[in-house]
């Protein structure tokens, strides 16, 4: 006899105040407008043998200590075992400063409201529970992601090289075009919430504005159709891609941007509403811990910061991002200085990775506490026994961008040491094996 699947879908407002610093950048940008309001939203799934919440945070990163924060408040308030929440960010670069990363400090008070919240809406998706329909389905949307590290004519590879640049050889990786889409309703024609996975990063703003990004643009379509259901989006497996095409001489960034991008993801989920397939009600959980070891700086590096550092400051306004990097800037050498000078003083030898799968009938979704490269996105879903796999990063902490080892030999802004890119050239490949492992687990349970 099948289990009866029911779920449940919550979100609530986490827009920070004005005045807090936005995450993402090299320099400190304090909020001074709120563009469009930032959400936790969580589904919860329940049978007779497990019960999971699954929630997306418009947020830039998720520390691990404030996932582990979140999910023992929701554990006490809702039953669900800590162990079965999942908690992911979106990625929007329009987001407060969670963590202690390049630029920007954090508002402990607002984080404080912020992880009460989000369990808040854990709990809140757990008392929503009634019997659901979950169907799957996919569409390939290629035209708004472009892996943005570059070969160039001298054989480097730089991230973000510039529109047009004459030294483009090639790029130096591929992308993952997959849009899944997960869609729960409590009968045919009466939607409960959306989960849309796709792998790209949510930075197309910029600017000194609070916003979610491209995916606050989706949420907003479906809801003026369809009602105020709860839209999440997991981002995939983006630390190697973004929305822009060198090709195009087009500016792309600011707020139209989001919603050109918006659109087009609101179109292809749509396409895949009409090819929708049912997912049979066998809910299943696993995870482990692994252990990479962390770069260290060699003593020479740490010299090196010191003296730059020692150095006067120069008084930068521009916005600095990682598009600035191919350019050189002072400013940008005095933030990596100081990371330098962070990691130093790590008193560990080795990161605790979270990796979670979540299984559902055909579907799975697998997380990484991180920002994978697309190319370990691609093997893990080669490899997995499951028809619809997402991956899902960013999710139960960060511990940075997570290079393949091809990437640690040619260089580029996702390598460098920095807290935002700290862990060992085999953690790549330590993660493959493990999240291939917990799936053949999962599909074999």
């Amino acid at each position: 006899m099948q289990n009866k699947l029911l779920a449940g879908a919550y979100e609530v407002d986490i827009t920070p105040p004005l005045g807090v610093d936005l995450a993402g950048y090299f320099n400190i940008r304090k909020a001074d407008n709120i563009l469009d309001n930032l959400y936790a939203k969580t589904v919860v799934l329940k049978t007779e043998t497990t019960e999971v919440a699954i929630t997306s945070c418009d947020l830039c990163v998720i520390p691990r200590e404030f996932v582990l924060r979140v999910r023992e408040l929701a554990s006490v308030w809702s039953g669900i075992p800590k162990e079965n929440i999942m908690i992911s960010a979106t990625h929007t670069h329009t987001g407060p400063v969670t963590t202690g990363l390049l630029a920007g400090e954090i508002d402990s008070s607002y984080i404080d409201v912020m992880a009460r919240k989000v369990a808040t809406c854990i709990t809140m998706a757990k008392k929503g529970l009634q019997e659901t329909i979950v169907r799957v389905g996919r569409e390939k949307e290629s035209s708004i992601v472009f892996n943005r590290r570059y070969v160039m004519k001298d054989g480097s590879v730089i991230t973000n090289p510039g529109k047009l640049n004459p030294d483009i050889v090639k790029t130096a990786g591929p992308i993952d075009p997959e849009v899944l889409l997960v869609l729960l309703e409590k009968k045919p024609g009466y939607p409960i919430a959306f989960i849309i996975n796709y792998a790209n990063h949510v930075d197309t703003i910029g600017g000194t504005g609070i916003s979610s990004d491209y995916p606050g643009v989706i949420a907003r379509f479906f809801k003026e159709y369809l009602g105020n259901i709860p839209i999440l989006f997991l981002n995939g497996a983006e630390g190697d891609i973004n929305h822009i095409d060198v090709k195009d001489p087009t500016p792309q960034v600011g707020y139209k941007e989001a919603e050109r991008i918006g659109k087009i993801l609101t179109r292809a989920v749509a396409k895949i509403l009409t090819k929708l397939e049912p997912l049979e009600a066998n809910l299943r959980i696993n995870s482990s811990i692994i252990e990479i070891p962390i770069r260290k700086p060699s003593k020479e590096e740490i010299e090196k910061a010191k003296q730059l550092l020692s150095k006067p400051v120069e008084f930068i306004t521009q916005e600095l991002t990682a598009f600035d990097l191919a350019k050189g800037n002072t400013e940008i050498e005095r933030i990596y200085a100081q990371e330098i000078l962070l990691l130093s003083q790590l008193d560990k030898e080795f990161e605790e990775l979270e990796l979670q799968a979540i299984s559902l009938g055909d579907l799975a979704l697998l997380s990484i506490p991180g920002e994978p490269f697309v190319e370990i996105g691609l093997e893990i879903k080669k490899n997995s026994p499951f028809r619809y796999t997402g991956i899902v990063s960013l999710a139960n902490g960060y511990s940075g961008y997570i290079p393949t080892e091809k990437a640690f030999e040619e260089g580029g802004y996702e390598t460098r040491l920095a807290r935002s890119s700290k862990l060992d050239k085999c953690a790549g490949k330590i993660i493959i094996k493990e999240a291939i492992g917990l799936l053949q687990n999962l599909y074999a349970s």
